[in-house]
């Protein structure tokens, strides 16, 4: 049976991530778009539907000229804590729309937690997340 396009960029991009020291890779979409001979419109549908957090990755992306996508393995605590996970980025994108923090401070902020957690324990991630929203929630002044 023949593989599509999308599955071979998916298995692609997971041998990468297993290769890598921290299951972390980072690529440029024109790029593999180039290796595929592809639109980079394709490599975004790949990333976006087959390395989300149900699937047990967090991609974080920056466009422009040295544009990046960076794509993280997480591990099964870190998927339990997704759902917070995805609350807490919420929320600081609600806080960044407000302009009470930049978008650098947003993705400094989401990296911090996502490369910071990856040896804490689910439930405890929980816990964090609630704690670091309400001290976020506090520092800007949202009560």
């Amino acid at each position: 049976m023949k593989k599509s396009l999308a599955d071979k960029i998916e298995q692609y991009l997971k041998v990468l991530i297993d290769r890598s020291e921290n299951y972390e890779i980072e690529i440029q979409r024109a790029e593999l778009a180039e290796t595929f001979d592809c639109v980079p419109s394709q490599i975004t549908y790949v990333i976006g539907t087959r390395f989300n957090e149900k699937c047990g990755y967090y991609t974080e992306s920056r466009r422009g000229g040295k544009g990046f996508v960076r794509i993280t393995r997480l591990d099964d605590a870190e998927v339990q804590a997704g759902i917070s996970r995805r609350e807490f980025f919420v929320f600081l994108d609600q806080i960044m729309a407000m302009e009470l923090i930049t978008e650098n401070e947003n993705r400094m902020l989401k990296h911090l937690v996502v490369s910071s957690f990856k040896q804490v324990p689910g439930e405890i991630q929980n816990k964090l997340f609630l704690a670091i929203k309400a001290g976020l929630e506090d520092f800007v002044d949202l009560s």
